[in-house]
């Protein structure tokens, strides 16, 4: 909620002052949501005591020496992420573009903050041989003291952040520059579902982003462990850029020529009551999203999410993701002959399935946490399935 208000500070910021450039209008929405969640974590709720934290109330004398060879850590992977980004022809796209030009802008200003987190938190630390540590070991040729183990883990941590935050904070570009440029408009419900879905799929990405950019020990919100299958990773990574441009262009393309608008514009009852439908689906995807608070990641375990919609369901935002693609697309009319129908249909079916296996994947992963085994056991008799299953078995099973 205090970021959500921040959020809306934002806006209100930016109208007031008639900010309009790409970079400005990001650094101020990601400023102003992260910042009283930050504030409220450390500050009030004072997260960093928590035993899942990893710190200590009493700290230590600095140890200079520890802290050089970490902050030597942290420059190497981002020397070595900046390396892929240059590398890879991806990166170079338009899409991008406003990421690297806030990446300029802020980078020297975030290596500067950077020096007195990492004094702060080493001497707090209760093992403070971590993988920033072990990575500058490495970098310093100092291979006899490092522990490989550690650098995987460190390893596996920043590719997550370094192949999703681009992504997100581009994706928050663009709907921030849909939501400036066309301004928000309720006239006609056309105009009142192209606000409200760009508005929610904005908050989505700028929580989203904010959560790979704070994952930090002060805030609890540090990565606790990472998704290390083939399975896993792959069964994620597909379904964003650039995987998923190829996959679902190439092989599930689901979409047909007619939408949802299209088939149901002559009947005005039905039209929105179907576009409120998926409106509803789409906030419990964004509340999904907003739950996570600063913890928000892909592939990896920040901590056990168990308020908001995941207080019904194990994962809220990939049910309401996919049951509002079906509402969207509506393969089953979209096409033109019933073969293209039925072939959009299990296309659709696959990229549900895709979901599946990346659901199944991470509660294999999370599972390794005793959290979230308990939240587990209690969703079992707790959770909206379980409910339907009960009812579904009494209605089956009913005696007469």
């Amino acid at each position: 909620m205090a970021g959500l208000i921040g959020l809306a500070a934002a806006w209100v910021i930016a109208c007031r002052f008639s900010i309009t450039e790409s970079g400005q209008l990001l650094c101020l929405f990601i400023t102003c949501t992260a910042l009283p969640m930050a504030v409220l974590s450390f500050a009030v709720n004072r997260v960093w005591l928590r035993a899942s934290s990893g710190l200590c109330a009493t700290p230590r004398p600095v140890n200079w020496s520890r802290c050089i060879v970490k902050f030597t850590g942290l420059a190497g992977t981002l020397l070595a992420l900046a390396v892929c980004y240059w590398l890879f022809p991806e990166y170079a796209k338009a899409f991008y573009r406003p990421v690297w030009s806030i990446v300029h802008r802020t980078l020297l200003l975030a290596l500067l903050l950077a020096i007195p987190y990492i004094i702060w938190v080493d001497c707090r630390m209760i093992e403070p041989e971590d993988g920033y540590w072990h990575t500058g070991l490495a970098l310093l040729g100092r291979w006899h003291e490092v522990n490989f183990v550690q650098i995987k883990a460190h390893a596996l941590g920043w590719l997550v952040k370094g192949f999703f935050l681009p992504f997100m904070l581009a994706g928050a570009v663009e709907h921030l520059d849909f939501l400036t440029k066309e301004g928000v408009n309720f006239l006609t419900f056309n105009c009142l579902f192209s606000t409200t879905f760009n508005l929610i799929f904005g908050v989505d990405v700028i929580f989203g982003s904010i959560g790979y950019l704070l994952t930090l020990r002060i805030l609890d919100s540090h990565i606790a462990s990472t998704e290390t299958t083939w399975l896993g990773w792959l069964s994620a990574i597909i379904c964003y850029k650039p995987f998923s441009t190829f996959i679902w262009a190439t092989f599930l393309c689901y979409s047909g020529k007619t939408n949802w608008m299209d088939w149901l514009q002559p009947y005005p009852i039905i039209f929105i009551t179907w576009g409120f439908a998926i409106l509803m689906l789409q906030f419990v995807y964004v509340w999904s999203t907003c739950s996570f608070g600063c913890r928000f990641s892909n592939l990896t375990n920040r901590g056990i999410i168990v308020d908001g919609p995941y207080r019904y369901l194990k994962h809220p935002a990939y049910v309401s993701k996919n049951l509002a693609w079906w509402l969207m697309a509506v393969p089953f009319v979209a096409h033109a002959t019933g073969a293209e129908a039925l072939r959009a249909c299990i296309c659709l079916l696959l990229t549900n399935g895709i979901y599946a296996v990346r659901a199944w994947t991470e509660e294999r992963h999370l599972l390794h946490d005793p959290a979230y085994v308990r939240y587990s056991c209690w969703m079992e008799q707790h959770g909206v399935f379980s409910y339907l299953r009960r009812v579904v078995y009494g209605m089956l099973w009913k005696k007469p």
